[in-house]
């Protein structure tokens, strides 16, 4: 049964109007700046995004990632080697003077002479030079030179990492052309 002042209400209901002006809402807990999806928990993005970096941290705390590092390392002098070479050629190449390459193994160094302009490149820790054909003094130091109608000397050496890892440095001669790749220890030496 419906009393005057509250129109369309039972007896025993909850009050929806305390008068005709005021509308009463339910109350629920304050949302505190929060969206109501963010109320829903972690999507799954979040989930993996976490994950990869509980991976990671895992690999640096068990020193895995070491060796990887190291190789890293490593491929990055090299890759540096080339874009010196590079460098000197171009430059020899621009300037119409002949350019000098010196791989120092006792000083642990590679020398590029430019004009008056001297650059070092040291090798990392653990970096030894090499040849495919090794003769009685292994510390000699090995000149090319590259020209300004872009020939250079020939030269064949080996690179090796701290890790073991061999690089093959070959140069060109009558292209000048630099390659540098990773040198598999099953291949023989041509006859």
């Amino acid at each position: 049964m419906a009393r005057p002042g509250n129109w369309g209400q039972e007896i025993g209901d909850r009050p929806r109007f305390r008068n005709r002006e005021t509308v009463v809402r339910p109350r629920f807990p304050r949302n505190r700046g929060l969206s109501p999806i963010s109320l829903r928990g972690f999507t799954l993005f979040e989930l993996l995004v976490v994950m990869a970096l509980l991976g990671v941290a895992t690999l640096l705390a068990t020193g895995v990632a070491e060796p990887l590092v190291r190789a890293a390392r490593e491929r990055n002098w090299i890759d540096r080697l080339h874009a010196e070479l590079i460098r000197t050629r171009s430059y020899a190449r621009a300037s119409g003077a002949v350019a000098v390459v010196s791989f120092v193994p006792e000083q642990q160094e590679i020398r590029f002479v430019t004009g008056p302009r001297t650059r070092l490149l040291a090798l990392p820790e653990g970096f030894r030079f090499g040849s495919r054909f090794e003769t009685a003094d292994g510390d000699e130091v090995r000149t090319m030179v590259f020209f300004p109608d872009g020939t250079a000397s020939d030269l064949e050496l080996m690179v090796t990492g701290s890790a073991g890892r061999t690089t093959r440095l070959r140069v060109t001669g009558i292209t000048g052309k630099i390659e540098l790749t990773p040198w598999e220890t099953s291949e023989e030496p041509p006859a």
